[in-house]
């Protein structure tokens, strides 16, 4: 075996002829290799640690980011279409008001719009004293909002205002208020209209995120106030509602960056220590907050620390009775023989761990291999000796790059350590890290850990990162990926490209009516439909919800992307049979735009988002290209 280049050796202990040298030179001899064993065993140890947890670590934090990101997409699509609705009351309400049946009028308009909202408990008009009596419960009596802080801002400005995080006096729960001013022919301010969302939807809401058992989810305000929180290990708790209650590490994350960020600390209303990533709501002025604690993600990396201290403490233990043993030597020259014997079995023993594979190599080639070494490449006892270490590289250029890297650290006084793929003896690839120290001019001692399961698990945490766990397609960060190549190819082809949003219509009602495992069964068939339609170069992915995304590549004419949404949208109105034997059927509004070399990545996303929604006011069920008129590619469900 020839490993890039000329490995240390440490030569096995041999009986020590007393008579050649003194025997405190001896001693000392002796004492220098077991430290330079203990050296090299303890720092492989704290760099195996510390290189698991700084992947654990990672592997959370995407997981945080990226919940973290799709639950502020969901939230976005409840606050905007609250927002639709409440600007369509506004439009219509000065109509209703005109008509001689207005009560009436403005009952049905609430009524309408009421239907379109699930996530609002209750949707109220307020005159211009902030009296409502228009949209009360059964049973309630007229009472007064003027007092509130978004009654005075909505009348002074035509956005819909959010309300920081209050206790509802109507019903008694923590809600937030979503309001829109309503004027008059005359543009003059007469009341408002609003919608109630408690905390409690949120709650629920945030309650089907797994992030372990002590994971918490969290909505605040503008103020940073909390909106509503769910936490794995107080499921019911309402500690914190419409507080201010954060870290101070949270602060300054958010004063760094307020639209978004990663930091671990305890948390502020239960200490509990969580590595917590935040995102701002897209469009509104909220924040979402998802977190793992430490003693989940990191349960794993705590039991290596024990099993390798362990270890460590053994090999230790093992050193401390090779010392006492090579004190008893100053004893006499017989009990000094005996002494150095047992202490040249026990390093032998060491030498032959199942756990770290070593090699003494002389100008290139092995002379000496423990049997840990020879399991790792799959060879026979004794048949690593001799070999040319050029053999266990994937090429000659890796083999030189490594041997004069490791030449040039190690004659410098310095250790050499990578990791890098090596190959075994049947010729498959595999992880490994690679630690060399110099021993004499001519030999080098090497130690190597076969950490191919760890590199596997670092690769299939990026995977997640990138995948929708449900589905199996790309995630919103992976096909904005996709369309940023797109748009580099169609710089260097000319060719187009397309972009299209679609949104499931009538998902919600199958999840209500036939649970939440129902729903996945319908995304997890859309999703396979959607993929047996494209082509092989073309990108189908889910953004959250029951929100997907095509990118169509090498198109350029409306009429092809017509023809190939056409068929997607006839495939996903096919019934669906569930697993109880249940058949539903769900139907699609979908949005897209052309692309080319020139566009941006962000307005390209925009612009399919907007044109998906425009469908979604107009009339579900439809296609609508962006650019192009509506009645000439939209298509009837």
């Amino acid at each position: 075996m020839k490993l890039a280049m000329t490995l240390p050796r440490i030569p096995l202990p041999t009986l020590p002829r007393l008579s050649w040298s003194p025997r405190g030179a001896m001693a000392s001899w002796l004492v220098a290799g077991n430290l330079l064993v203990v050296v090299a065993l303890v720092g492989m140890t704290a760099l195996s640690l510390w290189s698991h947890r700084a992947t654990e670590t990672d592997r959370a934090r995407d997981v945080v980011e990226n919940l973290a990101q799709n639950m502020a997409v969901e939230i976005n699509a409840e606050l905007r279409n609250a927002d639709n609705a409440l600007a369509t009351i506004a439009l219509r309400y000065r109509s209703a008001r005109q008509s001689p049946d207005q009560a009436a009028m403005v009952a049905k308009l609430l009524q309408e719009q009421r239907g379109l909202l699930p996530q609002v408990t209750a949707l109220r008009i307020a005159d211009i004293h902030g009296t409502v009596s228009i949209g009360l419960m059964p049973g309630e009596r007229p009472f007064n909002v003027g007092d509130r802080a978004y009654f005075s801002q909505a009348r002074t400005t035509d956005a819909m205002v959010i309300s920081e995080p209050l206790n509802s006096r109507a019903q008694n729960h923590w809600c937030i208020i979503l309001a829109r001013r309503l004027i008059d022919h005359d543009g003059n301010f007469d009341g408002i209209v609003y919608a109630v969302v408690t905390a409690k939807h949120f709650v629920d809401r945030f309650s089907g995120v797994a992030l372990g058992p002590s994971g918490a989810v969290s909505l605040r305000s503008e103020a940073m106030n909390l909106v509503a929180r769910y936490s794995a290990g107080e499921p019911d708790s309402t500690k914190g509602f419409g507080t201010r209650s954060l870290s101070d590490q949270a602060q300054r994350s958010l004063e760094q960056n307020p639209e978004r960020g990663v930091y671990i600390t305890p948390t502020a209303i239960d200490q509990v220590d969580r590595i917590t990533a935040y995102r701002k709501v897209p469009g509104y002025s909220m924040t979402l907050f998802t977190g793992m604690s430490s003693d989940y993600f990191l349960a794993g990396w705590r039991t290596q620390v024990v099993r390798q201290s362990l270890l460590a403490a053994l090999v230790a233990l093992a050193l401390a009775a090779a010392s006492a043993l090579i004190h008893r030597i100053h004893r006499g020259e017989r009990r000094s023989r005996e002494a150095l014997a047992k202490l040249a079995r026990e390093q032998d023993a060491m030498l032959q761990n199942d756990l770290i594979g070593m090699v003494r190599v002389r100008n290139g080639h092995a002379v000496w291999s423990n049997p840990a070494l020879e399991r790792m490449f799959g060879y026979g006892p004794g048949e690593m000796v001799g070999q040319a270490a050029i053999r266990l590289f994937l090429s000659p250029q890796e083999h030189a790059r490594v041997r004069d890297a490791a030449l040039t650290m190690m004659r410098a006084g310095g250790r050499f350590h990578t990791q890098l793929r090596m190959r075994r003896q049947d010729g498959s690839e595999f992880w490994v890290d690679l630690n060399g120290t110099v021993v004499s001019e001519t030999e080098s001692m090497w130690m190597l850990v076969d950490i191919d399961n760890l590199k596997r698990s670092e690769e299939q945490a990026q995977h997640l990162a990138l995948r929708d766990v449900l589905t199996g397609l790309p995630n919103r960060r992976l096909f904005e990926e996709k369309v940023g190549d797109a748009i580099q190819g169609a710089r260097r082809t000319g060719r187009g490209f397309a972009v299209c949003y679609l949104d499931l219509d009538g998902f919600k009602a199958i999840n209500d009516q036939h649970g939440h495992e129902a729903g996945d069964e319908v995304l997890t068939e859309v999703a396979q439909r959607l993929q047996t339609l494209v082509r092989g170069n073309d990108v189908v992915a889910r953004l959250g919800g029951d929100e997907f995304a095509i990118l169509l590549s090498g198109i350029s004419r409306p009429e092809d992307v017509e023809q190939t949404l056409q068929r997607c949208l006839f495939s996903i109105q096919r019934r669906i049979t569930l697993d109880c034997g249940e058949k539903v059927s769900v139907g699609a509004s979908i949005g897209a735009v052309l692309g080319g070399g020139g566009d941006n990545c962000r307005e390209l996303l925009h612009a399919a988002d907007e044109s998906m929604y425009a469908v979604k006011r107009t009339g579900k069920g439809q296609i609508q290209i962006a650019g192009h008129r509506h009645s000439e590619w939209a298509v009837a469900a």
